[in-house]
């Protein structure tokens, strides 16, 4: 009994320790947490006393309200550039040297002219007293035009403040001749300074140059559209290889002639009345051969001219041909604008001989020649058979 006290003795003894130690423990961290909130508390205190100031909370700002609804731009323009001002250069003038073929027409034209009412201007300056009698080699002086604006042209806006229209070239000049001939209405108006000439029956590029006092370079120019075949310009009328194709009713430019203004004298009533002009007569142009051409003994000759006006119903060529080695003429008529020399008139011998002949308006009724061309010379060769 005493054994089995003892032994429950020594069970109990290690049990009370570690209740002891655990109270302790309890004990311990009742007091740490205890001094932690003391120490707290105390600090809070001691910065109040301090004086230090607390700490304030930060003040929301309001943002904007929003209107519900689509945004309304608002534009505010910026100043535009300025282009510093250029120097303003005065064109000088269109200098030309005249070509062979070249016409004043088609110089003032290719100086970017488009009419005509330039041309005494020229003529004054360059001191042209007949715009067909300029040199070759002569140095023509042409103003340049004025720039012209359409009044019916609209506007085109432009991209920016630096951009500008680019000006016609003068090849454009000529475009605007350019038209269908066989619907001259589609060109309204002509440029100033030209008009229409339509082609009468008969009629041929001469006759109407002569008539308008113009030369065939110039209609030329003044009618791109119609082909002036194998023609000389540096003659007046084209070469007598000049062929031009025109046919009746056919509308041509030709120069407008210039309007001369007169004074009118006062009346005193004892003036004489002043005949009706009359008819444009017919003055013959001899055409071909070429002065001096020579002609062998096979060749023949064949004389050719042109015709400025209507034979009336009583008028005739009359052709005058002289040998001027002999001293032989010949006469002959006809009504047609050539002759053919008949082979009786070559020289029968083996030298050359020289020929001069014209042709005139002869009046059958009356006997009158009138209207005489200018003499052309050429040479034959004999045949050299000589005449028994």
């Amino acid at each position: 009994m005493g054994e089995t006290d003892l032994a429950e003795e020594s069970l109990r003894r290690p049990g009370r320790v570690l209740s002891v130690l655990l109270i302790l423990f309890i004990i311990v961290g009742v007091l740490g947490i205890a001094w932690s909130a003391f120490s707290m508390r105390w600090g809070d205190q001691a910065g109040a006393e301090s004086g230090g100031n607390p700490t304030r909370k930060p003040t929301r700002i309001a943002g904007p309200t929003v209107t519900l609804g689509p945004p309304t731009a608002s534009y505010t323009p910026s100043p535009r550039p300025t282009v510093p001002p250029t120097d303003t250069l005065t064109p000088s003038p269109c200098l030309r040297k005249v070509a062979a073929g070249d016409s004043l027409i088609g110089i003032i034209i290719g100086c970017g002219h488009q009419n005509l009412d330039i041309l005494p201007t020229v003529m004054k300056l360059n001191v042209i007293a007949d715009e067909a009698l300029i040199q070759i080699g002569q140095e023509i002086v042409v103003p340049l035009p004025s720039p012209t604006f359409d009044p019916a042209a609209t506007a085109t806006p432009a991209t920016d403040d630096f951009s500008s229209a680019s000006a016609n070239s003068l090849s454009e000049g000529l475009a605007l001749l350019a038209f269908d001939p066989l619907a001259p209405t589609e060109t309204p108006t002509l440029l100033p300074g030209l008009m229409w000439h339509i082609v009468q029956r008969d009629e041929n590029m001469i006759l109407i140059a002569v008539q308008y006092e113009t030369t065939a370079k110039a209609l030329s120019d003044l009618n791109p559209e119609i082909d002036f075949s194998l023609c000389d310009f540096s003659a007046a009328y084209g070469g007598p290889e000049c062929t031009v194709q025109l046919w009746q009713d056919q509308w041509i430019r030709v120069p407008a002639p210039t309007p001369t203004i007169t004074p009118i004298p006062t009346a005193s009533g004892s003036e004489t009345p002043t005949p009706l002009p009359t008819a444009t007569f017919n003055a013959p142009i001899a055409q071909s051969p070429p002065s001096e051409a020579f002609f062998a003994p096979t060749e023949q000759v064949t004389l050719r001219w042109v015709a400025t006006g209507r034979l009336a119903p009583a008028d005739v060529y009359q052709i005058t041909l002289t040998d001027t080695d002999t001293g032989a003429s010949y006469t002959a008529e006809t009504r047609e604008l050539f002759f053919i020399v008949p082979d009786i008139l070559q020289p029968r011998d083996s030298i050359s001989h020289h020929y001069s002949w014209r042709v005139s308006v002869l009046d059958t009724n009356s006997g009158t020649v009138s209207h005489s061309s200018a003499e052309r010379r050429f040479v034959w060769q004999g045949t050299g058979q000589s005449s028994s």
